[in-house]
């Protein structure tokens, strides 16, 4: 029997974690973390550990399948990549010859490999790409964008010397992000304090020092409470504000109605528990980490609870700090280059969005799109009509809001 280790990067998810591969007569048998990436510790999570049932379930498209007879009759056959590349070229380019590029739309999961399908969509003159962020962490993106200018993903969170984090609709115990949870877990044996908000006890709330069980739909009512409370009692980072803070005192007239007494009527969590919640958050400042959480995008308020979360970190001074919120460095801060594009190899197509992102959506930045409208534009044949769809390592159907419309 023939063993050997591939070392590689996981597919299961977007974190994309390290990981090392094990191969038993050039079949994958096992999956585990990386062990020579320290922060893995040569853990990988469950559903990264399933890469190998992906590869070998039967009830998984081992080759692809072009429908035969009409469509929901479930009829299919097995097709060589040949004919299929083929097929699907055939089809693409009867439809651009017809319609317009601007016909065909794409959405994938993003990952390592979006840079390749924009440039695909660009060679073929369509501006029609979406992602799945859309309806993930996109009101996450626009709140920071909204307050700084800057996305989500310009700064990191250095768990690991934090001396007290919260962790608000973010299970991150039963989560998909190893090296966070080995970070955070090393950080809570130094002392570091966890605070979790959530509507249901949960792993993260077993192990916290603090659980705060929040009525439904009320967080955004509870973080005003805190923002109003670190303003109240002057708990809040006078020097980084002063130096880095704008319309702080807009702010500090927006939340004065905001008391923890009202919010404990709107949240059901004792004025009390808040305050001193708050001043524990104070006392370990600027080494404070709130998290903006994952999948808020599913919820009508959730841009507002994303901003007030990023204004509490800038009042508590966790932006740039050690145990806080760091800036990410790009190639360029290092003396660097970074890598080109491949959509540098084509021009940006010059065509309307077909979701309206960009020309009647223009709060909206053009990325991952707004997918749902995408759809809206198939079935009304407004702005111009769609006539295909290629989905890439994502369910449409599953993902994204109205599943009834969708379908």
């Amino acid at each position: 029997m023939s063993k050997s280790s591939v070392f590689s990067v996981c597919g299961m998810c977007t974190v994309r974690c390290p990981i090392d591969v094990q191969v038993e007569n050039g079949q994958v048998a096992f999956i585990k973390g990386n062990p020579h990436v320290p922060a893995m510790k040569g853990a990988v999570c469950p559903r990264g550990a399933a890469g190998t049932a992906l590869l070998h379930d039967n009830e998984r498209p081992q080759t692809p399948l072009i429908r035969e007879g009409e469509r929901g009759e479930g009829k299919w056959r097995k097709a060589t990549w040949d004919e299929a590349f083929d097929y699907v070229a055939d089809r693409l380019k009867k439809i651009r010859d017809e319609h317009g590029a601007r016909a065909i739309s794409f959405t994938d999961r993003g990952g390592p490999f979006r840079d390749m399908h924009r440039a695909f969509l660009r060679g073929i003159g369509t501006p029609n790409y979406n992602n799945h962020d859309s309806s993930c962490a996109r009101n996450v993106q626009h709140s920071a964008l909204s307050l700084t200018g800057m996305g989500r993903k310009a700064v990191a969170y250095d768990f690991k010397n934090a001396k007290h984090v919260v962790l608000q609709f973010r299970n991150i115990f039963e989560a998909v992000n190893v090296q966070e949870v080995n970070n955070l877990m090393d950080a809570m044996e130094k002392g570091c304090k966890l605070s979790v908000i959530d509507i249901r006890s949960n792993v993260s709330a077993a192990k916290a020092s603090r659980f705060m069980m929040i009525r439904p739909g009320t967080d955004y009512a509870f973080n005003l409470a805190v923002i109003h409370e670190l303003i109240a009692k002057r708990l809040y980072d006078k020097r980084f504000v002063d130096r880095y803070v704008e319309g702080f005192k807009e702010l500090e007239q927006f939340v004065t109605p905001y008391t923890p007494e009202w919010a404990e009527k709107e949240t059901g969590i004792e004025a009390s528990k808040l305050r001193s919640f708050v001043e524990e958050l104070a006392e370990a400042a600027p080494s404070v980490i709130w998290h903006p959480g994952w999948m808020a995008a599913r919820y009508k308020d959730s841009f507002y609870i994303c901003r007030s979360i990023y204004i509490i970190n800038a009042l508590l001074g966790s932006y740039g700090a050690k145990g806080g919120l760091p800036f990410v460095l790009k190639p360029g801060d290092v003396g660097a280059k970074g890598l080109k594009s491949f959509m540098d190899l084509y021009p940006k197509p010059d065509e309307k969005r077909a979701d309206g992102v960009g020309w009647k959506y223009k709060h909206f930045e053009e990325g991952p799109g707004l997918a749902h409208l995408l759809y809206e534009a198939i079935e009304t044949g407004e702005p111009y009509p769609v006539k295909a769809y290629i989905a890439y390592r994502h369910d449409p159907l599953m993902g994204y809001p109205d599943p009834d419309r969708v379908r």
